[in-house]
């Protein structure tokens, strides 16, 4: 052989030797890195440090001064409180699930936009959902006696309507179709819980009920606590307001038929006064879906127990942020709240004495009377 032969020989066996390597290991074969899962996000951080707040108000929708008042609050609700030395504080963790239920969506853009890993962010909001919730037992609550006192004059001055300690409402908040569907479908046709309030006449929830998408009005308040032991927040003589959807009680009082308005001017008055003091429930329901806009849109959550900690955070941290004034003006209609209500059926569990429903339609002749000569 001569040294030409030998010469190619050798390339050849080099060649096929290289292949054999690189087929086996292919680290040849990687694509280059991709992006880091989460960046050094110092909006948060620069935002604390700094006296504006329009940062907090375009995120969190609310003032700097607002949500430092309500961090405090939840710190001092959370039993075990994160090691000083971990990555992301407490404050940033607060700052985290507010903004989540403020901007709506899922949760990886809140952690994204904080320099959060999505499976941490995930964790720190449901740990901080679960805490609020648990607030709900101090902030979501009925009023004691000397409050009713103020709740009835501050209903009176609204519309002139007496006696109303309390405006009672539902919506529906959407929700991932759930695995087991079956009685989670509203009658608009699409899965959703029926969120049930009732209000007092400054737009704070004092008391909350959430059921499946089935259930209408007067079903979900006839399975309700609240409603359970009604008298002992209600003084003799008082009342809730609501609207069609419920039946007449002497402790809640509905407004005449449209069809009987028509005809009566004297129905068709306290209909009005009606209407203007059940109104304060509809805006908080619209405060409150629109500064926690996850609320307007589909709630993206995996199991109940989680939708109803998102729905009850976002109540508790509302009134919060009406306890301490916030000054961002949040205002907007519930789009799901403005449906005709359905027509109240007998209810076959239903336990209130009839001479309570005679009382109410007595209650309410004696109200339209009184107002049809003011």
């Amino acid at each position: 052989m001569d040294d030409i032969s030998a010469a190619i020989i050798a390339i050849v066996v080099g060649a096929c030797v290289s292949a054999v390597v690189v087929a086996a290991d292919k680290r040849g074969l990687r694509q280059p890195p991709g992006p880091p899962m989460t960046f050094p996000a110092r909006a948060f951080e620069e935002a604390l440090r700094t006296p504006g707040t329009g940062w907090f108000r375009k995120k969190l929708r609310c003032d700097r001064k607002s949500f430092l008042r309500i961090y405090e609050l939840v710190r001092a609700s959370w039993r075990h409180e994160p090691d000083p030395n971990c990555k992301h504080k407490l404050i940033k963790r607060v700052a985290l699930t507010m903004m989540y239920l403020a901007q709506g969506g899922t949760m990886d853009p809140a952690a994204s936009a904080l320099g959060i890993s999505r499976s941490r962010g995930v964790v720190y909001i449901n740990e901080t959902l679960v805490v609020l919730s648990a607030m709900a037992r101090k902030f979501v609550v009925m009023p004691s006696a000397d409050e009713t006192a103020v709740i009835e004059e501050g209903f009176f001055a609204t519309a002139g309507f007496p006696g109303t300690v309390g405006a009672v409402d539902g919506t529906l908040v959407r929700i991932a179709r759930p695995h087991d569907f079956e009685g989670w479908y509203c009658r608009k046709n699409f899965p959703a819980v029926n969120v049930q309030a009732i209000v007092d006449h400054c737009g704070l929830f004092r008391s909350i009920s959430i059921r499946s998408g089935s259930n209408n009005d007067q079903s979900l308040w006839n399975g309700s606590a609240v409603r359970k032991c009604l008298s002992s927040f209600i003084p003799p003589g008082k009342h809730l307001v609501a609207d069609a959807g419920y039946k007449i009680w002497g402790h809640m009082l509905t407004p005449f038929s449209e069809a009987d308005a028509v005809e009566d001017r004297r129905k068709r008055v306290y209909n009005l006064a009606h209407s203007r003091t059940l109104m304060v429930v509809e805006c908080a329901f619209g405060r409150l879906k629109n500064r926690f806009r996850v609320l307007l849109g589909k709630v993206e959550q995996k199991s109940s127990a989680t939708v109803c900690n998102v729905i009850i955070g976002c109540v508790v941290l509302h009134n919060l942020l009406t306890i301490v004034h916030d000054n961002m003006l949040v205002d907007g209609d519930d789009p799901l709240l403005h449906f005709a209500p359905a027509s109240v059926a007998d209810d076959p569990y239903e336990t209130e004495q009839p001479i309570s429903h005679q009382q109410g339609i007595t209650k309410r002749d004696d109200i339209a009377d009184i107002l049809a000569v003011i």
